[in-house]
């Protein structure tokens, strides 16, 4: 499969076939209580065509807010026996999770997970406010379009050249915000949970 399809705005159809069996081994992990997928993907399955940058799934959990925040990239890259996790503190079962469910990069997933403790976790930095999350996406696409010579709503009548170059523009202007930022997971303080969940779709 090529690298475009994966992570170049495939369309709902696209990603529909392969969606519930991406997460199966996660949803079966320990302390999981189910994967939703909400934001485009979510508003817009009832149209085929309609492209998703990026596909935001959310995994519900039985961790403590404060387990999950202590992993880090590094903590799941290195191999580290459950001995060491413990003696350092960490829960050995939040760091599996957090492996287990990073190493799903199809459709240029978004990881989110929801802890025990109410809390809404994202997998890398975010923007603290909706607002401010809200006007850094639209100066992105206004970027994008710059670059790429087409806005976001005409991508679908595109080929996979310029779709790819929108994508890479559209993630270049974002990143440049976070670039200092050590991956891990980060609490996203002003999305309610239940109006998220209403509008997410379990799978």
């Amino acid at each position: 499969m090529s690298t475009w399809y994966e992570k170049c705005m495939p369309r709902i159809k696209d990603i529909e076939p392969f969606i519930t069996n991406l997460f199966k081994d996660v949803k079966n992990m320990n302390k999981v209580k189910g994967i939703y997928v909400w934001g485009s993907y979510a508003r817009n399955y009832k149209h085929p065509n309609f492209r998703v940058k990026d596909l935001d799934i959310i995994a519900r959990t039985k961790f403590n807010s404060e387990d999950l925040i202590a992993v880090g990239e590094k903590d799941i890259k290195n191999n580290i026996t459950i001995q060491y996790l413990e003696e350092q503190g960490f829960d050995p079962e939040a760091v599996k999770f957090s492996k287990n469910f990073m190493s799903i990069k199809k459709f240029n997933i978004d990881h989110w997970a929801i802890s025990e403790d109410r809390k809404l976790l994202h997998w890398g930095p975010i923007l603290r406010s909706k607002e401010d999350s809200e006007n850094i996406n639209k100066e992105a696409e206004i970027y994008a379009k710059n670059m790429a010579g087409v806005k976001r709503s005409s991508l679908t009548k595109e080929n996979e050249e310029v779709r790819k170059n929108w994508y890479q523009s559209y993630y270049s202007y974002i990143n440049k915000y976070f670039e200092e930022m050590p991956s891990g997971w980060y609490k996203a303080e002003d999305i309610k949970i239940r109006e998220l969940l209403s509008e997410a779709i379990k799978l």
